[in-house]
């Protein structure tokens, strides 16, 4: 302060006291203490850089604002006592007239800080203190949450890796499954789902279409095998098209993959690649393996490879081996499905040219649909494509889907169970507080912060619950799946669903936090 005109400065804010004795009032005091820069900077708020500032200053500002507001506390009660107002009641009175000092305080603290953060990070502080002292409530109000969010998460997580999640391979988001749907009379040769495709169909659609840069088929099966000398058992396998790893991008730990000469004539090729895990299950780990045979129903295949580890072919059970599509009929020496023209049997999976949409594949693959079948009078075939998944049948996909929606419906009751849990409780416990609140009030707290301040406690339980219950979901659900596969009955082929989270469940799961608060 500067005697003549009296100067306050807080911060980067000025206030002028004229010496005609004239005293301040709430509002002009609340004009001077804000950290609005005027003069060069006009009516603009204050840069960010002063703000910054102020975050490394706040004991001092803080102390340089108690010193303005005594100030035009001082001068109130000294224009008081000449107007004849003595003793306590000058001071009292000058109070009265000036206002509410902790709401001018707020406010001014709010002009020089970064009004959002600071008031957010306040408030949960505050919130999470509140909670600490009533540990009781917050353990049953979390728990409660976290039942109901972790046992909907748990049931989205499962639907996700069944029906939902992309396959385990390089740049997934670029392969759709293709499937048929026939209209009319097809006479259709079915050796699995009728959506499937056959060998010269596979042929077909590989030659002629434009928005693929890679096209595979592949037909999974159930074999009884013979390795060396050891008694048959029964492996999990896959016959492919030559251009199968070549078009997942999957690169072998040992030896090659195969190659279109592999492919070049029915049975002219009896090689076979192995599987990370049956490699070393049934081999040690045989870093030899290439090159030696192996017999598979009673067929001698010579090995030519080991898959990468963790990759397990394109369906919810793993492939123990994948052999040449061309040597079906030494597989399966009762059918001869090469040379079926109208036979289901082979699945789809092509991989999109970059800049390619799905509409785009449809209507190339749907052109070369239509010249198919003309070959088949009264046949209309259009396809179904989609992005590739463990589930890429539209068939078991439609069924899924619909199994968990109805399940996910099921569990929902329970999230709204208790939540109005919940909310009971909030309200048994905002009885209990209404002198806390009504304190608030009466010291210039607003309805709007103190409402505000209810939604962050609201807001950290239903955090609190959230994670319990994500926890809670994911440990659940992956000791469900170890239970299932320990007791599978034998011969049962393993199923290798990945049910682990990925953004589709964690966003499931904030979705239900948010929901609940």
């Amino acid at each position: 302060m500067e005697n003549g005109n009296s100067k306050i400065e807080i911060g980067n804010s000025q206030f002028e006291q004229a010496d005609s004795g004239k005293v301040a009032g709430r509002e002009e005091v609340l004009a001077s203490i804000r950290l609005t820069a005027r003069g060069e900077l006009g009516e603009t708020v204050m840069s960010y850089w002063m703000r910054v500032k102020a975050l490394f200053k706040r004991k001092e500002l803080d102390r340089d604002l108690e010193d303005e507001l005594a100030f035009h506390l001082a001068m109130r009660e000294a224009k008081n006592r000449e107007r004849g107002i003595a003793g306590k009641e000058a001071r009292y009175a000058a109070r009265r007239q000036f206002g509410n000092v902790t709401r001018i305080k707020e406010i001014c603290r709010e002009a020089w800080s970064f009004v959002s953060l600071e008031t957010i990070w306040r408030d949960l502080r505050y919130g999470g203190r509140t909670l600490a002292k009533n540990p009781g409530f917050t353990a049953v109000a979390v728990l409660a949450t976290a039942l109901g969010i972790g046992v909907n998460t748990g049931i989205f997580s499962v639907l996700n890796g069944v029906a939902l999640k992309l396959l385990p391979v390089p740049r997934a988001n670029q392969l759709v499954s293709i499937d048929q749907i026939f209209h009319g009379h097809s006479r259709r040769i079915l050796y699995g789902e009728p959506g499937l495709f056959s060998y010269p169909e596979y042929k077909n659609y590989r030659a002629n279409n434009h928005v693929f840069s890679g096209l595979l088929a592949y037909a999974p099966f159930l074999q009884e095998t013979t390795l060396g000398g050891e008694s048959p058992r029964q492996l999990t396998g896959a016959e492919t098209s030559c251009n199968f790893f070549d078009v997942l991008g999957e690169r072998p730990t040992l030896g090659r993959t195969f190659v279109e000469a592999d492919c070049r004539a029915p049975g002219a090729s009896p090689v076979v690649v192995l599987s990370d895990d049956l490699w070393r299950s049934r081999f040690g780990a045989d870093p030899k393996i290439v090159g030696k045979s192996v017999s598979l129903n009673r067929a001698n295949f010579m090995v030519i490879g080991v898959a990468a580890p963790g990759f397990r072919g394109l369906d919810p059970w793993p492939s123990e081996f994948w052999a040449p599509v061309t040597m079906q009929k030494a597989l399966q020496p009762e059918e001869n499905l090469l040379e079926e023209d109208n036979a289901s049997w082979l699945a789809l999976l092509g991989r999109m040219r970059p800049g390619v949409s799905l509409d785009e594949v449809r209507a190339d693959l749907g052109v070369i649909a239509g010249r198919i079948d003309q070959q088949y009078p009264g046949r209309t075939t259009t396809l179904a494509i989609h992005r590739a998944t463990f589930l890429g049948r539209p068939e078991e996909r439609t069924v899924v889907v619909g199994i968990g929606a109805v399940v996910l419906a099921a569990v929902g009751l329970v999230l709204l169970i208790a939540c109005a849990n919940v909310a009971n409780l909030l309200l048994a416990r905002a009885s209990a507080r209404q002198k806390e609140i009504a304190i608030r009030l009466s010291i210039g707290g607003s309805r709007w912060r103190i409402i505000r301040q209810l939604l962050t406690e609201s807001l950290l339980l239903a955090f609190l619950g959230g994670a319990a219950g994500s926890l809670l979901a994911f440990w659940s659900v992956e000791g469900i799946a170890r239970y299932v596969l320990a007791h599978l009955p034998h011969g049962v082929p393993r199923l290798v669903w990945d049910v682990s989270p990925d953004l589709h469940v964690w966003g499931y799961s904030l979705a239900l936090t948010a929901a609940r608060t």
